[in-house]
């Protein structure tokens, strides 16, 4: 009986050993053949690429005026204030007109003065005809008369232009509105003194209908060929980060702006604003819808980015990429990398416009969790 016990204790020892050598090579199989447990991976595929372009820009109305004064003064009145909606005609303030109804009062009675001369002297010229023609008096007496009346005429017409500008000036002291609007700055108080002699004072800003908008984007020169009139735009504003504003493309500026040596070009668009809910001055992120790429090779954007550990690559050269754009795909028990060249991209996946890459391969994207190579406990 002893050894029957002694020889099952054989038996179980050695199903023990063969039982830890199976898991043992198992675990060697894996470890050399299951890479796929520590990358994710994503499937490279075909089909249709909408092209955008991104970009900042900034809100404004779509029409915007400048309401200066021409003339010097005090301001004695201002019937205009931020958001006030006003029409064509509207007077916004009114500058201290005293002085200038004086100098139309001076322009007019110097006029009236010449005109009064001018017709002594005709009464005068003609009865030297008279006198000349009976010899009485000498030529030059009569040409003296002629050229004073010729001189009259000339002094009423500057008098007649001097009236014109100071009746000008008056009107000038009230400031009207230009356009049919809203009222979206005032820089003037009542007592200001406004000065007009070197530059125009800015006293209002009026702002056209905001139902409609203008938005202004700077689109890099690296982009810009793709951008025309007509293409659809969607933007998001900070006041609303869960709401998506759309527009037009409604002018593409030639005119180019460097700053840094970047190059960047304006592209005005034309916003609905129903409810006014977009105010100027707002920054917009922009996306330019730009075209539709179709049946095109579509790379994950992150398989573009990853990069694996030193530990993956001990039989891979990398120095033999250098400056190019490499993906990473599992090929047996190592990675292979495969340079490849990109096109357009909507952020989340890119055109392949070339590499030995097809649709089906699997790419990888990322590594997985930390925790989750410990639990296997090693790489290789």
């Amino acid at each position: 009986m002893k050894q029957f016990f002694r020889g099952k204790k054989w038996l179980v020892a050695v199903l023990i050993l063969v039982t830890g050598g199976v898991v043992w090579a198992f675990r060697d199989h894996k470890n050399a053949d299951g890479l796929e447990r520590y990358f994710v991976t994503k499937p490279v595929v075909r089909g249709d690429l909408e092209k955008k372009v991104t970009a900042t820009g900034r809100l404004k109305a779509l029409r915007t005026v400048h309401v200066g004064a021409q003339v010097s003064g005090i301001i004695t009145e201002v019937r205009a204030e931020f958001n006030s909606r006003v029409h064509k005609g509207d007077v916004l303030a009114q500058i201290d007109p005293a002085i200038y109804r004086a100098q139309v009062l001076e322009a007019r009675s110097n006029l009236q003065k010449i005109r009064t001369q001018i017709v002594l002297d005709r009464l005068a010229l003609k009865r030297d005809k008279d006198l000349l023609k009976k010899h009485i008096i000498a030529q030059n007496v009569f040409d003296q008369d002629q050229g004073k009346l010729s001189m009259d005429l000339a002094n009423q017409d500057e008098l007649t232009a001097e009236l014109s500008l100071a009746s000008a000036n008056l009107r000038y002291t009230t400031i009207r509105s230009p356009i049919d609007g809203i009222v979206i700055s005032r820089r003037v108080q009542v007592g200001q003194t406004v000065t007009a002699a070197f530059q125009t004072p800015k006293l209002f800003t009026i702002a056209q209908d905001l139902s409609e908008m203008r938005l202004d984007t700077r689109v890099s020169e690296s982009d810009i060929g793709d951008v025309r009139e007509g293409q659809k735009i969607t933007f998001r504003v900070p006041a609303y980060p869960a709401r998506i504003f759309s527009g037009q493309v409604i002018m593409v500026r030639v005119h180019p702006k460097t700053v840094s040596h970047v190059v960047t070009y304006d592209v005005v668009s034309r916003v609905s604003n129903p409810d006014l809910a977009l105010k100027p001055g707002m920054t917009a992120l922009v996306t330019l819808h730009v075209g539709l790429l179709r049946g095109v090779t579509l790379i994950p954007n992150g398989a573009l980015v990853f990069r694996p550990s030193e530990k993956f690559l001990k039989s891979v050269d990398l120095s033999a990429y250098r400056h190019k754009t490499l993906v990473f795909r599992i090929a047996g028990n190592r990675l292979v990398p495969v340079p490849v060249e990109t096109g357009a991209t909507d952020g989340r996946v890119s055109v392949a416009l070339s590499g030995d890459l097809h649709p089906g391969d699997r790419v990888i994207v990322r590594d997985r969790l930390g925790s989750d190579r410990e639990s296997h406990g090693g790489f290789m």
